[in-house]
Order: structure tokens, then sequence, then C-alpha cells
């Protein structure tokens, strides 16, 4: 697009238009006695407009005419037109002569063309630049000037007649005033990604891509999105909605939201731009697996274990999900009234705990653990173990072990004199100590005479009959471990001899009778 940048020359290009043309004919303005060649004296310039704007160097015996186009004053007008010429020539002799064309604006001027309207008495033979034969004339298309540039056409021409000699020419330009206007066509493009696999507790982030990748700037862009149901961002809703404004072209911008899952499976959204002007684009879909793991735990032990005795508990955690279960730990319980003996690989006690650290367990990893401990007495003692990982329910199992005592009665039988002259009594002292750790109860005693002796009274514990040589006592209740029972049968030597003093014991706990004798020496 051209525009002309000087008022004056657009006002000058106007009237060029319509032909408003002038003609200007040699005439003799002023002359060069200078013997200087004309080739060394080209032009001069001066630094104010007007006649003097630009004046050519004249040779010697060369003259020159100038003439402003198109109205005749060089303030107003655009072209300033000199000719050289000689001030004699010969003829039938070439000569040169030249017309300088100068642009008096401070604007482009276009299409300049010069033209020989008419010619008295002149052949043109030659010219630099080429000119073309119009008519009767000759025309010199200039092309376009800047402002205040001169061109030079040289010309060699020649009279065939004494006398004078002459041409007159015009000079033209052709302005034109354009405008144009900028056509775009804006576009957008909308990619989406997301987090691929996530676990259900862990954030899920939604990025967003929006370019234009029209000529135009594209105003009033959104991005919206409906997520998957079961996806909602912090606010809770599933709805998109991002003003993004306006794009200019190739400008691209980037969003981003995070979610939740409220449970596991696959969750898939696609995503939508527009603008004004109906300008869309969609996004492919995304796809999201969500997992989670899920925490099973057992525990084995022995029902029941005799006081003194070590017993174990044994555990086993298992990541039953379908995610990752990091952070997996365990936690059992030591029972009260226990001591630790041992525990398996890893394990910490920490307080009333025993602690294993397993990291990160995939899904349907399971790992074996334990326990050992001592009760220091009898009861029932029961460990509780407990799992716990990131994104997962605890789990938790118990298991009891009762400690029992083992009942072990020891029967003793003393008799107080020995030997025993025929016709003195002795007594035999029965003692039944329970050395074991458990109580054991309904302990029966049934004593024995040999024939050398007779019975003569009973005493102790519980309450004793006699029956002939035999001497019964009722059952005992519940003898404590550690505690002891006596009974005392006192009996009269009859005659002499090595005797045998007989005593049975049964329990609750006993299958079969303890039986223990005392040997006492009768005398005479």
């Amino acid at each position: 697009m051209r525009i002309s940048q000087n008022a004056k020359a657009t006002t000058l290009g106007a009237a060029m238009l319509v032909s408003a043309l002038l003609a200007g004919c040699t005439q003799t303005q002023s002359t060069n006695n200078n013997t200087e060649p004309a080739a060394e004296q080209e032009s001069t310039v001066s630094s104010t407009k007007g006649w003097g704007y630009y004046s050519p160097r004249l040779g010697a015996n060369e003259s020159a005419t100038r003439m402003a186009f198109p109205t005749g004053d060089a303030r107003t007008s655009a072209l300033l037109v000199h000719q050289v010429m000689p001030n004699e020539v010969a003829r039938g002799q070439d000569f040169g002569y030249s017309y300088h064309v100068t642009n008096l604006t401070d604007a482009e001027l276009q299409n300049v063309l010069l033209m020989q309207d008419s010619s008295n008495n002149l052949t043109v033979s030659s010219s630099t630049p080429e000119g073309n034969t119009s008519g009767d004339g000759m025309t010199w298309a200039l092309g376009d000037m800047g402002p205040g540039e001169t061109k030079i056409i040289k010309l060699t021409g020649s009279a065939e007649k004494v006398g004078m000699a002459g041409d007159c020419i015009t000079v033209s330009y052709n302005n034109f005033l354009c405008a144009q206007t900028k056509v775009v066509e804006p576009a957008l493009a909308l990619s989406k990604t997301a987090t691929a696999e996530a676990i259900k507790c862990d954030e899920i982030v939604i990025r967003y891509l929006v370019e234009n990748t029209g000529s135009g700037a594209a105003s009033n862009v959104v991005i919206k999105d409906t997520l998957a149901d079961g996806l909602a961002m912090s606010n809770g809703s599933r709805s998109v909605n991002i003003p993004v404004g306006t794009l200019a072209a190739g400008e691209s911008r980037a969003f981003e939201v995070r979610a939740m899952a409220s449970g596991t499976g696959e969750f898939s959204s696609g995503a939508m731009a527009s603008a004004d002007g109906g300008l869309k684009a969609e996004a492919d879909a995304t796809n999201t697996v969500v997992s989670a793991p899920e925490l099973a735990v057992g525990i084995e032990c022995t029902e029941t274990q005799f006081l003194g005795r070590n017993f174990s508990y044994s555990y086993s955690i298992e990541n039953t999900g379908d995610g990752v279960a990091n952070g997996a730990t365990a936690s059992a319980s030591i029972p009260q009234g226990t001591s630790v003996v041992r525990v398996s690989e890893g394990g910490q006690v920490q307080g009333n705990s025993v602690v294993w650290n397993f990291g990160a367990m995939e899904a349907g990893a399971s790992r074996d653990f334990s326990m050992t401990v001592l009760a220091s007495s009898i009861g029932n003692y029961s460990s509780t173990v407990t799992a716990n990982a990131d994104c997962a329910d605890s789990a938790s199992d118990t298991c009891r072990t009762e400690v029992k005592g083992i009942p072990a009665i020891l029967l003793e039988v003393v008799d107080i004199t020995d030997p025993v002259e025929v016709g003195q009594q002795t007594t035999y002292v029965i003692t039944v100590t329970n050395q074991g750790s458990a109580a054991d109860n309904n302990i029966r005693i049934v004593a024995t005479l040999p024939a050398e002796q007779s019975f003569v009274s009973a005493t102790g514990a519980t309450n004793g009959t006699a029956n002939g040589k035999t001497v019964t006592f009722a059952p005992s209740g519940s003898l404590a471990p550690g505690a002891a029972i006596t009974w005392r049968v006192t009996v009269r030597a009859d005659a002499a001899a090595d005797s045998r003093f007989r005593v049975e014991m049964t329990s609750a706990n006993l299958t079969s009778e303890v039986i223990e004798t005392e040997a006492t020496n009768l005398y005479e």
C-alpha cells in the first residue's frame, strides 16, 4: 500500500491525475561561459526550496531553462524540470543536451513520466535512459521518485537547418491513495491431560492447554469440563469453568485443576473451549484409573499353656486391595502381665506394643510376623494386632491364651515316736503339700493300720472315721499352690513287729492314688 505523506504532493497528484499539465519550452535562462567540461559540473543542490532548490552545473557554451509543474511556482509544485541545451551548435552535427527532473515534495511521487510534446528542427538520435516514441514526440518513464530526488535524461540530437532548434516538454505523475485491512481468522485448539493412575486418597491433577492457532485474536475464550461421576474438586463441584479471556494469534495458556475420587475405578471425561464468533475446540477424553489398598490381618495363638512356659502369637498382614499400601505398619499389643521373650525380624518394642514397619506393600502382598511372651501368673492373656497404611482403613484381630497352673501334690507320712514299746502310743502325721502352680481340691486320705497296731484317734484338716484298721478322712477343699494341710492318726502298739503304716491319697487332679508308708519298730 502506498500512501502520500505530504499534503502538497497529494494536492498536486490529484491535479496531475486530471491531466492538468503545463508545457515548458526551451528558453535561455542562464549562460555559463566557463570552459570546464559539462561532465564535471553536473548539479548543485540548495538547502532551500524554490528556484534554487536544484541547479544543474552548466558546461561551457550551455544554458538551462526551468519550470515547476503543475503550478509554475516551486513552492506549490511537485516537480521541477530543467532543460540544459548548448548555446550554439553546427547544422547536421550531433550534440548533447539533458533533462533534469527533481521531486520538490517530502513524499514519494509515483509513475513519473516526462513527455516531449513538440520539437522544432531537433531530431533525437539516442537517450539514456531510452525513451519511447509517442506520436510526434517521445516519452520517458522515470518510475517512482523519492523526496528531493533528481533524475537526469541525457540525449543526443542534431539540427538539419540553420536557424533555431528546440523542443517543448511536460511531466506528470500518478499517485494513488490506497487503503487495506488485514483479514484474520482465529482458531482454537485444546488439549487435556490428567493423572493416569492414582490411589484413592491422592489428588488427581487435570491440566488444560488452550491455544490460538489462527491468525487473529480470539476473545472471551472459556474452557469447560464436566468431571466424571465420582470425581470432584475441593469445593465439591464437578463443573470446571475457566475464563481465559483474549488469546492473541499463536498465544497459548495452561491451566490446572485438582480433584479427588470418592471411590475406585476408571474415570473419563473430555473438555471444550469456546470463544466469540462461534469458535470451538474439543479435547480428547482422558482416563484416570483409581485404585485403593485394603488391609487384612490375622492372628493365631495357643489356646492354653501351662504357667512357666513361653507362648507365642503369630500374626499376618495382607494387602487385599488393588492399590499400593504405602507406609504399611502393624502394631501388636503385649498382653498385660507378660514379658516379651522375642519378636520376629523388624519388630520394635514401643511402650506396651511391638511395632513392625513394612513400607510399601503392593496389591496382594503379605507378611508374617510373631511375638513370644512369658506370663507371670495363671490367667487369660490377649494380644490385639492392628494394621495401618496410607489411604487404607485400619484392620484388627485379637487372640487369647489361657495360662493354666499344674497341681503337684506331695504326700508325706512321719511317725512322731519310733521305736514304740508295746502298749505305748505313737502318732503318725500325714502332710499334703501342693508344690505345683495350680490349686487342687477334693483331696482324700485313707490310712491303713498294720495288724500289730490299734486305732486310738484321728484329727486334722478334715474329719476322720475309723473302721477296723482303716481310717478315712473326709475330702478337703481347694489346696492352693504352696499350701499344705495335715492329718494326725494316733495308734497303740499291740505286739512287737517291724510294722508299716500305709496312707493312700487321691485328688481331683490325680488320676491314680498316691501311696506312702511309714515303718515303725514295735518292741517289748
